[in-house]
C-alpha cells in the first residue's frame, strides 16, 4: 500500500466516527412518556382516554351521549376511580339535549354528592332548616283583610333555583276561608295556596326563585281572607332549596 500523509489519514477517521455516530443516532427514538415542552391537541373530533391495566376507563374526554340537538355526539368528560366507577362527570345529565351540561360528582356507590342544576345553582346537596310545631298549633300571625298581608319572614341566601317550603295555615272559623302564598325577595310568588272554610292544614308550595346565585334575600308568607268574617294566619314552618 502506498504511503499517504497523515492529514488523509486523519480525516479518513474523522469520516469513520461521524459515520459510525450517524448510524447509531438513527436508532434512537425519543422519549415518549413526557413531554417537555410545548402541548398535546386532540382535533377533528378526537377522543382522549386514559384506561387502567385490566382496559378499564380511567378517564375520557369525547363524544358521549345524549346526542347534541343538531345529532352530533356531545363533548363530555368522564374520570373514573380505579375500580371503573364514575366520579366526575361533565356531561348533559336531562333528557333534553338542548340543555347546558352539568358537573356531578358521585361516591363509590353511585350516589351524587355535588351536582349542578341546568338552570343554574346546585342540584345537590339540598339545605334546609327543621321547623317543629305544636300538633294542635295555631298561627301567631293572623290577618282578617282581604288584601294580602305580611305574616313571617325568612332570611334566605339563594343557592338553588327552586324553593320547597312547609307551612302551617288556618282559618279561625266554619265560615271564614282565605289563601296563602310565599314570595322571594322581589315579590315573586314561589306558590300559592287555597284555604276551604275552616281550614286547618299543614302542606307546602314549591316554585322558581328569583335573584343572582348566592344573593341575599328575604322570603315572606302572606295571607288574605276570602270569604267570611274571621282571620286566616299562616307559620313557615321548614324551607329547602331544591334543583329545577
Amino acid at each position: 500500500m502506498p504511503d499517504l500523509p497523515l492529514d488523509i489519514l486523519d480525516e479518513f477517521r474523522k469520516l469513520k466516527d461521524e459515520v459510525r455516530q450517524l448510524a447509531g443516532r438513527s436508532q434512537m427514538r425519543p422519549a415518549m412518556t413526557q413531554i417537555l415542552s410545548g402541548s398535546v391537541v386532540v382535533g377533528e373530533g378526537g377522543t382522549f382516554k386514559v384506561n387502567t391495566k385490566a382496559g378499564d376507563p380511567q378517564f375520557y374526554v369525547g363524544g358521549i351521549s345524549p346526542l347534541n340537538p343538531d345529532g352530533s355526539p356531545q363533548r363530555g368528560l368522564l374520570a373514573c376511580r380505579q375500580d371503573g366507577s364514575l366520579a366526575i362527570s361533565i356531561s348533559n345529565i336531562t333528557s333534553n339535549p338542548g340543555d347546558p351540561q352539568c358537573v356531578v360528582i358521585r361516591d363509590s356507590r353511585g350516589q351524587t354528592l355535588l351536582a349542578e342544576d341546568a338552570a343554574g345553582g346546585l342540584a345537590a346537596p339540598v339545605f334546609g332548616g327543621s321547623g317543629w310545631y305544636g300538633y294542635t298549633e295555631f298561627p301567631q300571625w293572623t290577618t282578617s283583610s282581604s288584601s294580602w298581608a305580611t305574616c313571617m319572614t325568612m332570611h334566605w341566601r339563594k343557592q338553588h333555583p327552586r324553593v320547597h317550603a312547609y307551612y302551617l295555615a288556618r282559618c279561625s272559623d266554619a265560615s271564614t276561608s282565605g289563601e296563602v302564598r310565599l314570595l322571594d325577595g322581589a315579590g315573586s310568588v314561589i306558590g300559592q295556596a287555597v284555604l276551604s272554610a275552616g281550614a286547618y292544614v299543614v302542606d307546602a308550595v314549591y316554585g322558581p326563585i328569583t335573584g343572582a346565585h348566592l344573593s341575599y334575600q328575604d322570603l315572606v308568607w302572606q295571607a288574605r281572607v276570602t270569604g267570611g268574617g274571621g282571620t286566616v294566619g299562616v307559620k313557615g314552618l321548614n324551607a329547602y332549596g331544591i334543583s329545577g
